[in-house]
């Protein structure tokens, strides 16, 4: 059954077949055209999780069942080691390329914070999340993601003081530092300032195919790292209960 409330499934049925035929393209590409430079393989493996992000938020807007999404989980995890091999494998004098594609920018930790959204929901265990950071690397610049590493397993990490992205993440940094009592107030306050600070975007009134559905997946993040109560705000029109929820058959 559809989550999301604006589009109908024929609208997301089309999305989510045009990403699995970008990423199906991309991970050939990367596997088979050996005339492709490092530099390009690089880019596709950085393209190949980039698109994987949407997959799943396109696929939780679809209402498709999330237990599904573990195997999109491992080929993100598969690419980004991909990634990291082609960057590694580089000249010396082409090192450098690689910078733009690892340096965590404001869009970039929007990504992660949809993958480990995902990954921790989901139960993807502490192999995963391990190797997920150490790909991603950037201890200590930013207070957001280490805090969130830390969290998750990766205890020995330095942690930054605060967030680079004080206008679009500085509500979710606030929950991190929150008191247990406090969180519930503060989720609740992030998602219903989150709209603004993606920019409201407006996306679903245009006619181009940017929406994927709105989706606060860093609240969805927070609730599950710190178990916070989330029925002040469970039916908020932005938080993915349906993720936080989500529990195993075994």
């Amino acid at each position: 059954m559809l989550r999301d409330k604006l589009k109908d499934k024929a609208y997301f049925d089309d999305r989510v077949n045009f990403r699995l035929e970008c990423i199906e393209e991309d991970i050939d590409d990367i596997k088979n055209d050996d005339s492709e430079s490092l530099e390009v393989k690089m880019l596709g493996s950085f393209r190949t999780v980039s698109d994987i992000t949407y997959l799943l938020h396109q696929k939780y807007s679809r209402g498709d069942d999330l237990a599904e999404f573990k195997a999109h989980l491992e080929t993100a995890l598969e690419y980004r080691g991909w990634q990291k091999h082609y960057a590694d494998a580089l000249p010396r004098k082409e090192q450098k390329a690689r910078i733009d594609w690892e340096e965590v920018g404001e869009d970039d930790l929007r990504r992660i914070i949809i993958w480990l959204a995902f990954a921790y929901c989901l139960d993807m265990g502490q192999d995963y999340y391990q190797q997920v950071f150490e790909l991603i690397a950037n201890q200590g610049q930013d207070g957001i993601l280490d805090n969130i590493a830390v969290k998750m397993g990766d205890t020995n990490r330095e942690v930054a003081e605060s967030t680079l992205f004080k206008k679009r993440f500085g509500k979710l940094y606030k929950i991190i530092q929150g008191t247990p009592e406090q969180r519930p107030a503060l989720v609740k306050a992030y998602l219903d300032a989150w709209y603004k600070a993606e920019g409201s975007p407006d996306y679903h009134l245009m006619d181009t195919d940017a929406y994927i559905g709105y989706w606060c997946w860093g609240a969805a993040l927070m609730v599950k790292l710190y178990n916070i109560d989330d029925s002040s705000f469970i039916d908020h029109e932005y938080y993915p209960k349906d993720l936080v929820h989500w529990q195993s058959d075994k």
